[in-house]
């Protein structure tokens, strides 16, 4: 699958949150994975050997690419394999579903588990990650409520208690220690749509606190990395 979209992000506080969280649920559809609180991403990051995607973002390259597997239940048996290219404000993502024993695999970054899928995604994955040495660099987690509209492909998504770990890599136990990203409250609403946006939507948009930020949970959660950078 091949989806290409606009996004904007916005960090916001917990006033915020649950402002736009009524809006949106009173005038948008709710994802129906959605739950109380919604549901849960668990997300492992890959990088080249030298960092290349993790520099692309920071040095605000123009055209850049992530590379994870993602999951929504540590006992799952299938695991999503997703390309996140960014040119401009615009964006493609690619996925393919593999097993939970091949994403083991390229943990271990054993790459060629990817010849055996029939798609252009797991090709240009597999290209991309031998090429570039790739490897899980941290792993993601956080809780997200989403809703949709269909006019214009439109799907607002908020994500909280976003937390990390660089080091231990094993995206389907629950015993990994996740640290979070930040110090405080915070969350970060997503908006994703094809053409335009909406103007009322905008609109409730220009009344929060912050501004539209090209922010990345990948490169916010490598703190490690970055502390050991400088």
């Amino acid at each position: 699958m091949i989806v290409n979209r606009r996004e904007l992000k916005y960090p916001i506080g917990e006033m915020d949150y649950y402002k736009v969280n009524e809006l949106f649920k009173n005038v948008l559809t709710p994802d129906p994975n959605n739950k109380e609180y919604g549901y849960r991403i668990r997300s492992l990051y890959f990088d080249s050997i030298d960092n290349d995607d993790y520099f692309a973002k920071m040095n605000g390259e123009e055209i850049r690419k992530k590379i994870r597997l993602r999951i929504y239940d540590t006992k799952t048996n299938s695991v999503k394999l997703e390309i996140k290219r960014k040119m401009n404000i615009n964006q493609r993502k690619e996925t393919t579903t593999i097993t939970k024993e091949d994403a083991i695999a390229l943990i271990n970054k054993d790459y060629s588990v990817l010849l055996k899928y029939d798609n252009d995604t797991a090709k240009s994955a597999y290209n991309i990650m031998t090429i570039g040495q790739y490897q899980p660099v941290v792993l993601v987690d956080y809780t997200r409520r989403a809703y949709i509209h269909n006019e214009n492909n439109i799907r607002v998504t908020l994500d909280s208690d976003i937390k990390s770990n660089e080091f231990d890599f094993d995206m389907f136990s629950e015993d990994v220690v996740m640290s979070p990203i930040v110090d405080y409250y915070n969350a970060l609403l997503e908006v994703k749509f094809d053409g335009e946006l909406f103007c009322w939507i905008s609109q409730a948009l220009t009344g929060l606190d912050t501004t539209n930020q090209s922010l990345s949970k990948y490169c916010s959660s490598r703190r490690f990395f970055e502390n050991y950078m400088l």
